[in-house]
């Protein structure tokens, strides 16, 4: 329901085909997911709209929608954040524990949770031990929200292996989007991608065949927004390639995945690459509530990659919190104001003249300087700016207009072609970025 009509959608679709006995209720897996709620009244209401919605009688798999930040765990297992077998009279009603009621009635077969959360909020909540599976962000250029996140830098990397140990499903959410805007990729990646694979198929191969990368790491599947059939077409070929040529395409996902280390580690400097998230902080972790992590994450994938659609958008999304962020209220008062969107993506764009040395304290004295000059180059290609030009044939304004300012993109951060998804939802302002 977050993302449109699709519960509604798909639940007359597959009525239709179940009573028409084209398809049988066993023969497909159905996953939806919902908020934990402050209110475990409210959360119980909106479950059961997701079952009217879908005419179905079980869920396969359901999902804790946005454990983004801690207070999420409060909302699913209580105060103390522990989860109980059972509930036991006397107890308070958590979000958990009516899932359970619906385990126990056959109407909930696995429990997951989803994040764009921290890599050490995911670890914490995969340790609770409850879960049967979690959807999260881990894609070849880096974990999103949580780049530059885990012991190594290497983001929920931590994550898939601590799954694969605890025999969870590890599922990635949004590879083609917040994996590289990888279906509008730039030409520069493609080359890297190419003659191998596209962008696409190559995203696919690298998470089914994950574990021959990195043996006993497994990954077990992975979203693919669709808004018409053709959106379909790449992941469909990955899978008929990795169902009838295995063997072929784990050697070509190898030499693509070593081609673009080897450029990311040419562009950047080995030093650089291995290390530049030490103690770049979150926005939880600063004053200033920027996403330093991400901002610097967009400046190697600029530099590594020239994926400039993918960071634009994904600044933008700092701008559009800017846009509600109230000067008249506490920095804790727009926070609850943003959310959820906030968990999703949280951060504030960046100041030119603040001086942000105080949230680099963390950061290696060799790497400092870097930083700077990273966030430096992010602004100047990312953020939106523009300038206001005098027009007396403007009557509006005070005569005065707003005008973009444009920088010439450099040919290999340019698109390579455009196979996104329709954007528009019915009752949404077209967005500009994806």
């Amino acid at each position: 329901r977050g993302y449109g009509s699709s519960e509604l959608q798909l639940g007359v679709a597959l009525k239709q085909l179940i009573l028409t006995k084209q398809i049988k209720r066993e023969d497909f897996i159905l996953q939806t997911k919902v908020n934990p709620m402050k209110n475990p009244a409210d959360f119980r209401k909106a479950l059961e709209q997701s079952f009217q919605l879908l005419q179905v009688d079980y869920i396969d798999l359901f999902a804790f929608h946005g454990v983004n930040y801690p207070e999420t765990l409060v909302y699913m297992f209580g105060e103390d954040k522990i989860p109980k077998p059972e509930r036991k009279e006397g107890d308070p009603e958590t979000c958990y524990s009516i899932i359970q009621e619906y385990v126990k009635a056959g109407k909930i077969r696995h429990i997951g949770f989803s994040t764009h959360g921290s890599t050490d909020l995911i670890l914490e909540t995969i340790n609770k031990n409850v879960f049967d599976y979690a959807n999260i962000h881990y894609h070849f250029v880096g974990s999103y929200t949580a780049s530059g996140g885990g012991h190594d830098g290497q983001g929920n990397r931590d994550c898939v292996k601590l799954m694969n140990e605890k025999n969870m499903g590890v599922f990635i959410i949004s590879p083609f989007d917040k994996g590289g805007c990888l279906f509008i990729p730039s030409r520069k990646f493609r080359k890297l991608t190419l003659p191998e694979l596209e962008p696409m198929t190559f995203e696919s191969q690298r998470i089914w065949n994950h574990h021959h990368l990195f043996p006993g790491q497994h990954i077990h599947t992975y979203t693919a927004g669709a808004a018409r059939p053709s959106d379909l077409d790449q992941p469909a070929v990955a899978a008929y390639w990795h169902a009838t040529q295995n063997a072929q395409v784990v050697e070509k996902v190898q030499r693509v995945s070593a081609r673009l280390l080897k450029v990311r580690e040419e562009a950047l400097g080995k030093e650089w690459a291995d290390t530049w998230w030490k103690g770049v902080p979150k926005a939880a972790q600063n004053k200033h509530h920027v996403e330093h992590n991400q901002v610097v994450w967009q400046y190697n994938c600029l530099l590594a990659f020239g994926l400039y659609h993918f960071a634009k958008a994904r600044y933008h999304s700092f701008e559009n919190n800017k846009k509600n962020w109230k000067d008249d209220k506490t920095d804790d008062e727009n926070i609850n104001s943003l959310q959820p969107g906030w968990g999703y993506v949280p951060g504030l764009p960046l100041k030119p003249d603040v001086d942000y040395s105080d949230d680099f304290v963390n950061v290696p004295e060799a790497n400092k300087a870097r930083v700077v000059e990273a966030e430096k180059f992010v602004y100047e290609w990312l953020a939106t700016k523009t300038t206001v030009q005098e027009d007396p044939k403007d009557e509006h304004d005070a005569y005065k207009k707003a005008k973009l300012e444009e920088k010439e993109i450099p040919k290999d951060w340019q698109d390579a072609y455009d196979m996104r998804t329709w954007r528009d939802f019915p009752d949404r302002e077209r967005r500009l970025y994806s």
